[in-house]
């Protein structure tokens, strides 16, 4: 094994690829996600809504944080699970229109976007400029982004912030049971709520769409496991969030001087943590049984998929709901599916664990 905490010229970071380590910084004090902080981060990143929560340090992402979470409880989350089931069903209904169907587009992608697009309640428009637009916006998550997916991405920012400012004023006005009016009654700023529902759309929709569409093809390459999904969904959802984990790469600044692992990290420095690395760490995770290893009998691990600390996904419960129910429902639904090509690709990207498609057939 490599040493959990090193110093990477090219990158000009430090490389985090052990567990604990990795738990450290998620957890502990000293440590921020706000580009605004970071010399290295790109200008353009300041365009971007103000008041996402994913891009905010302590005081100001404890506060915001504490006025969404009330959207996320078990309690409020299980009032969602009939809507969710309704969109699987109508999504696996349709999902064999032609006989080779790319299930990343016709469900993986489909299904938390119309599931976002139900929490926000705003309709076929809505529905169908989130789909259109979505794909642009997340490369604002890139770890290494180009000029070209900066740009593209506050693009998308701003086209979504322009049909989303009238919603939230008429939300306000006239508050229904749906998350922005929640989020209006709550006592959120206007640019607060457009920052949260365009990192709704962004981190939501693209890691709930790769945890699907990675589980579909790690059990469609292990039929084996198929009947572990049946038995337990839940528990095989977190093993394949461990070894199919949607996000790859998590950065972080110091902002004062740390030792972890061995290894001094001084204050102005960032930290890359490995994610796809962490979750094969032996020290954690082995030597036995096999990190490596698809296993939905597997015992649940702790893993870091949605991170930890104050910036642990607050959305973590709506994402292990869609995959709990997606899955199980389209194996039964299909027994019979088969992927169309050997090696379907992979998309190009320094953050996510991505499928570009997912060609199957029955």
């Amino acid at each position: 094994m490599t040493e959990p905490v090193r110093w990477v010229d090219d990158l000009r970071s430090f490389v985090v690829t052990g567990y604990d380590e990795a738990s450290e910084i998620l957890r502990g004090p000293g440590w921020s996600s706000d580009p605004a902080r970071n010399p290295e981060a790109p200008e353009i990143l300041r365009a971007l809504p103000p008041g996402v929560l994913l891009f905010l340090d302590p005081p100001d992402h404890t506060r915001l944080r504490t006025l969404i979470a009330p959207a996320f409880t078990p309690r409020a989350l299980e009032r969602l699970r009939p809507r969710v089931i309704a969109v699987i069903d109508a999504v696996l209904d349709d999902l064999f229109a032609s006989p080779e169907v790319d299930l990343m587009e016709e469900a993986a992608y489909l299904i938390p976007l119309a599931v976002i697009a139900e929490l926000l309640d705003v309709g076929l428009e809505g529905a169908e400029l989130f789909r259109a637009r979505t794909p642009a916006l997340v490369r604002m998550l890139e770890w290494s982004p180009t000029a070209d997916d900066l740009e593209q991405s506050v693009l998308a920012a701003q086209e979504l912030t322009m049909f989303l400012l009238p919603v939230l004023d008429e939300r306000h006005r006239a508050p229904r049971d749906d998350f922005i009016s929640a989020l209006a009654t709550a006592g959120m700023t206007p640019e607060e709520m457009v920052g949260t529902c365009v990192l709704l759309l962004a981190a939501g929709h693209e890691t709930t769409a790769n945890l699907i569409g990675n589980g579909t093809l790690a059990l469609l390459q292990n039929p084996d496991q198929i009947p572990h999904l049946h038995a337990n969904p839940p528990h095989a959802i977190e093993e394949l969030l461990r070894l199919q984990t949607p996000v790859k790469r998590v950065g972080r600044l110091a902002l004062t001087d740390h030792r972890i692992g061995g290894c001094e990290i001084p204050a102005g420095h960032p930290a890359v943590l490995h994610i796809d690395e962490i979750h094969r760490d032996p020290r954690r995770y082995g030597p036995a049984p096999d990190p490596d290893r698809l296993d939905l009998s597997r015992v649940p691990q702790p893993h870091l998929a949605f991170g930890s600390g104050h910036h642990y996904c607050l959305g973590a419960g709506l994402a292990r709901m869609e995959a709990t129910e997606a899955l199980p429902r389209l194996f039964t639904r299909y027994p019979t599916l088969r992927l169309a090509t050997p090696d379907p690709t992979w998309r190009s990207s320094s953050t996510f664990h991505s499928l570009t498609s997912l060609p199957v057939r029955l």
